[in-house]
This record gives structure tokens, C-alpha cells and sequence, in this order.
């Protein structure tokens, strides 16, 4: 008998910060890291790299059965053409049906050593790892969401920015500082 994955579930919506805190939790445990969202673009992207229509459930979710680990870091999945098609194929039953169990899967076997899993996305907590040791839900306010995606450099480059345009540390120690000072 094989021990079971440990499983942190991290859910929430877009641009909320929920892939940086998944990314950066997996790298500082261990663990392997899913970003479901992706399994989205994926499907969308064998959809049009097959001239298909990803409003078709069909040929949507025939592709969705193709989606392989090696494809999720394509670069090409981050095309607008790509986004625009993964919140299509994102609404097909057939499509979620198929990704639902490779989630599921990747939850209950990461890839080796890894020692756990953790996976971000929508409905991760509540649907695809309903039992998962830990779950977060990510909030953030429409404006960040914003702001988060204009930044070229995404939240990392929002940290830098505030850094240089406060003078200090992004995590807020200048203004405590400076608070302190003035008696606040």
C-alpha cells in the first residue's frame, strides 16, 4: 500500500495571486505543482493547432484526452489567440469531464520525488481535490487584478515597482518604519 499524496488545493479567481503563492509554496516544500489553468490553454491549443472549432464539445473534448505534461510549458499556450479559445473549451462538460481526471490523478500520484502535490485553479478546493489537506482560497480586488496584468512582468514585477517607487522593501517595512517615526 502506497501512502497517500499530501495535497494543498488553491483556489480563487484570475489574477489574484493564487499561481505565485502555488509556485512558490511548491518550490519551498517540495512538491509538484499544477496549474490547472493551463490544462485549459492546452486543450484550446490542439484544438486550433488542428484547425477545429473550440466551440465544438466534440473535437473540444477529443483534445482534451490528448493533453500530455510535456505541452504545459509551451510557450505558444500563453497566446491571445489560445486564451480567447481556452475560456471556450473551459465551458464544455466533455472537456472538464476529461481534465477533472488528470487532476485528479496528478493530485493522487505527482511526479517523482516530489513529495506532494499542489494545484491552482478553479474549483480545486470544492470539485477536483475535494479532501485535500490544505485548501486556500485567493481573494485579490478587481483594481490588483488590474494592475496585476498590465505589469509586463507580472506580480514579481509589481513587487520591483513598488519597491522603487516607495523607496523600500515591497513587504510593507518602510511604511511601518515610517509610521513608527511619525508616531502612527
Amino acid at each position: 500500500m502506497t501512502a497517500r499524496s499530501f495535497v494543498i488545493a488553491i483556489d480563487g479567481p484570475a489574477a489574484s495571486g493564487k499561481g505565485t503563492l502555488a509556485r512558490r509554496l511548491a518550490e519551498h516544500f517540495g512538491f509538484a505543482y499544477l496549474d490547472t489553468g493551463t490544462l485549459y490553454r492546452a486543450t484550446a491549443f490542439l484544438v486550433l493547432e488542428q484547425a477545429g472549432d473550440p466551440a465544438d464539445p466534440v473535437i473540444a473534448a477529443r483534445a482534451a484526452g490528448l493533453v500530455y505534461p510535456g505541452l504545459l510549458s509551451d510557450p505558444r499556450l500563453r497566446a491571445e489567440t489560445v486564451s480567447a479559445a481556452a475560456s471556450i473549451v473551459a465551458a464544455t462538460p466533455g472537456v472538464r469531464r476529461a481534465l477533472l481526471e488528470l487532476q485528479r490523478n496528478f493530485a493522487a500520484h505527482p511526479p517523482k520525488p516530489a513529495k506532494g502535490a499542489i494545484l491552482d485553479g478553479r474549483d480545486i478546493g470544492s470539485v477536483v481535490c475535494p479532501a485535500a489537506e490544505v485548501k486556500l482560497f485567493v481573494t485579490a480586488s478587481a483594481g490588483y487584478g488590474r494592475y496585476i496584468r498590465k505589469c509586463p512582468a507580472g506580480f514579481e514585477g509589481t513587487r520591483r515597482a513598488r519597491q522603487r517607487t516607495s523607496g523600500g522593501p515591497a513587504d510593507g517595512s518602510a511604511r511601518r518604519d515610517r509610521r513608527r517615526y511619525h508616531g502612527a
